[in-house]
């Protein structure tokens, strides 16, 4: 009797035990795939410790300690980033502020005493100045949507501004300017539309002249027009150039490419057309580049025909 007792109490103990364990893997079974399932559905999984429930089983509450105390050295963390790059933001506004001063005061001094030398020193201090707009565009990165405004404007103006902008180069090197007669409106930020001209015309300037014998016995040209379709505006700019390598046009607004051209005659920091494309992806312009080695180079501009970015 008393080994039927032992054994009868010895089977009940196995199988509450047994219970017991199943409804303990059930239950910690369930947590974990819902924090997996939570996981894979969210983009930014840093969220992953607010998502999820403090459970009530001992290895799960050290799980979710783990990650609470990770998640909160993260924020720490990126806080601490996110002050440095403040701080470096206000630095280079400041920088590039103060700088204009010494800029425009050499500049006047020039002015006042032309002369061979001088002239040639203010070519450099031009070139300056577009690699302080550079920095500036390109340190503000992605808070570039704080400092623009989409507006009417008119397209010939700007192009006209950046023309003028160059002027001193295009003079100097013999360059032919054509300007299809266009008075297009279009919605955009005129202070980032004629940056992204004053770009790519200078590009076209660094590399229109070439040693090879083909392009010596025509005069080297810019021509710049229009095409409007139904739902855009399309605006060209095409030199004939020494032109762009095929295996480097798919990488011209790549951070820091420089390319074949660039390596070749040492004028390019490869950051005017990446700035130039982030900037026309923000304000929702296509910005693309076609070229034929030793023939021409076409920069193609096209904007929307409406004010849908205003909103």
């Amino acid at each position: 009797m008393e080994n039927i007792t032992i054994n009868f109490i010895l089977i009940l103990w196995i199988v509450l035990t047994t219970i017991e364990m199943a409804h303990e893997y059930i239950k910690k079974a369930s947590y974990y795939n819902k924090v997996v399932n939570i996981l894979k559905g969210i983009d930014k999984k840093y969220l992953l410790s607010v998502l999820i429930d403090n459970p009530d089983f001992l290895e799960g509450k050290i799980f979710y300690e783990v990650l609470s105390i990770t998640d909160k050295s993260m924020n720490e963390e990126v806080n601490t980033y996110i002050h440095s790059q403040q701080e470096y933001q206000e630095y280079i506004d400041m920088w590039v502020h103060e700088i204009k001063t010494p800029i425009s005061s050499s500049k006047l001094i020039i002015e006042n005493n032309k002369n061979e030398q001088t002239l040639s020193l203010l070519e450099e201090i031009e070139k300056i100045e577009d690699f302080i707009e550079q920095v500036l565009y390109y340190s503000k990165g992605n808070e570039l949507e704080k400092d623009y405004i989409v507006k009417e404007i008119n397209l010939r103006k700007c192009v006209n501004n950046s023309i003028k902008r160059n002027k001193k180069l295009i003079r100097e090197k013999n360059i032919a300017i054509e300007i299809v007669d266009f008075e297009n409106k279009i919605y955009c930020d005129s202070k980032w539309l004629e940056f992204i001209l004053n770009q790519i015309i200078s590009n076209s300037i660094k590399y229109i002249t070439n040693t090879n014998e083909k392009l010596e016995s025509k005069r080297s040209k810019i021509k710049i027009y229009t095409n409007q379709n139904e739902n855009d505006i399309e605006l060209f700019i095409e030199d004939n150039g020494i032109g762009i390598d095929e295996k480097d046009l798919k990488k011209v607004f790549q951070k820091g490419f420089t390319g074949i051209n660039g390596r070749k005659l040492k004028k390019s920091t490869g950051m005017g057309l990446y700035i130039s494309k982030k900037l026309s992806d923000k304000m929702y312009l296509g910005l693309s580049i076609e070229s034929t080695i030793n023939e021409k180079t076409i920069v193609k501009i096209k904007f929307p025909k409406n004010n849908m970015t205003n909103i």
